[in-house]
């Protein structure tokens, strides 16, 4: 009976992607949904390919799969990837069902997944991944995911004999995952001291402050963000085990490190001058390396990604200079993260904040989040203007005036359109110009840049 779901599920789950295909031109998560209710135990019985490889964690997932998926696809193997669909169990199977016969065999040698950290229950007991990496762990949508220590369980508890982890070995919270648990094997990757890296803690917000082990304080060597960095308990010693995979002489200006796999050493790339990147950039190399891809392969075919997923952009249009950055709502560190980034933006600029808008976009209305991120960044004298949108706006703008931004410069707009009319046909702009846009408000953020592309371009526009 179990085989006849399986197959009737397989049909069908394949026969509406080729149907959706066929009528909206792109994929989606529901010919997964279809065959897990067929079928549940659908990826207990798909034939997985020989190496599968699940990318999890509050941060860098999508990046860190696809970039992986990048290399090893260079490297001249066949990969499955869900980048066109969800990370929870249905966006798995239907990626799955894309690339598998009816009978249920992987027409691929890999298969590189994004999982949802709160789906682990849904997708590990089915099936083991040769390989698992956690990015890292940190609060993030209260509504939804609590707090780390939830989501840690949420993980640890599902983890599956067998398979190899790949862990941040400058995070306490995720370092931990599968410690003693003889049957799973743990490997780390860390990013050495750099310049933005600090000794002194800062006003942020630490999801870890004291020992995992004793509950007594922990001693930072430095910090490289927030509970991100390198930490020793200063009672019974403990610290996170040695990085078999390393990154030293981080490079901000030219975007570019020093990779060591403990025998050799390669120079890579990272994207967009942010130290996330660096730490995204070693966590896929770690990975690439486990699952055998040579050092010189991953030289060759590492790549910045991020202006391909739309989360970072740079361009000139006319005399302004516009970056554009992902600004995750719900997400108080990659908030943050996104702000430092003002910091590299010589001289004035102006900025637009998109942020939180549960009422035109499908945000949540919870803005707890907001006072926990650090919006420091904005008090910066070099801030010319700043531009608010939403029903939340008045909420965001309170928010950074706490932070010391100065209230004479804060632009507020209800109004989308309206925000865009000002921002694009503003005669007393800053020569730089950046755009801050959570997941939901994307296309929003398209329509100021289209904007923005028709009435300042006074010049070549060179994207």
């Amino acid at each position: 009976m179990g085989k006849l779901r399986f197959f009737a599920a397989t049909v069908f789950g394949k026969a509406a992607e080729f149907l959706l295909r066929l009528l909206t031109g792109r994929g989606s998560n529901t010919p997964g949904i279809i065959a897990l209710k067929i079928c549940p135990d659908f990826l207990r019985r798909i034939k997985m390919p020989p190496l599968t490889i699940c990318v999890t964690g509050t941060n860098g997932k999508t990046s860190s799969s696809n970039l992986i998926t990048t290399i090893l696809r260079e490297s001249g193997k066949k990969v499955i990837n869900n980048s066109k669909g969800s990370n929870m169990a249905p966006g798995l199977v239907s990626a799955l069902l894309q690339n598998c016969s009816l009978c249920g065999k992987t027409k691929a040698e890999v298969a590189v997944l994004e999982t949802d950290e709160r789906s682990s229950q849904y997708i590990y007991p089915y099936f083991t991944p040769s390989i698992i990496l956690c990015t890292n762990l940190f609060r993030d949508s209260i509504v939804r995911n609590g707090h780390s220590e939830f989501i840690f369980d949420k993980i640890n508890d599902y983890l599956p004999d067998g398979t190899t982890l790949v862990l941040n070995g400058d995070d306490m919270i995720s370092g931990m995952l599968g410690e003693g648990r003889e049957k799973i094997k743990r490997v780390f990757f860390s990013v050495g001291k750099t310049e933005q890296s600090y000794t002194e803690p800062r006003n942020e917000v630490k999801d870890i402050t004291v020992c995992p082990k004793c509950s007594r304080p922990l001693k930072y060597e430095y910090y490289h963000y927030h509970h991100i960095g390198k930490a020793e308990c200063v009672s019974c010693g403990f610290r996170m085990p040695e990085a078999e995979y390393f990154a030293k002489e981080v490079d901000f200006a030219q975007s570019k490190f020093i990779f060591s796999d403990g025998e050799k050493e390669i120079e890579l790339p990272f994207a967009a001058g942010s130290l996330f990147n660096v730490f995204n950039s070693t966590a896929v190399a770690a990975v690439c390396r486990q699952a055998g891809v040579s050092m010189e392969t991953i030289a060759q075919s590492i790549q910045d990604v991020s202006s391909k997923t739309g989360r970072f952009g740079k361009y000139t249009v006319g005399k302004t200079s516009v970056s554009t950055l992902l600004f995750k709502d719900q997400n108080p560190i990659s908030g943050s993260q996104s702000l430092r980034y003002l910091d590299r933006i010589e001289g004035k600029k102006d900025v637009v904040l998109m942020v939180t808008d549960p009422k035109i976009t499908k945000g949540s209305e919870d803005i707890s989040w907001l006072f926990d991120t650090d919006f420091s960044a904005l008090s910066s004298p070099d801030i010319n203007k700043i531009y608010i949108g939403g029903a939340r706006c008045a909420d965001v703008a309170l928010r950074i005036s706490l932070s010391g931004a100065d209230s004479e410069k804060i632009n507020l707009f209800r109004d989308y359109e309206k925000l865009g009319d000002a921002v694009a046909k503003e005669k007393d702009a800053a020569p730089s110009l950046a755009i801050f846009f959570s997941l939901y408000s994307a296309p929003l953020a398209k329509r100021l840049e289209e904007k923005i592309k028709l009435e300042r371009k006074d010049g070549d526009f060179d994207e």
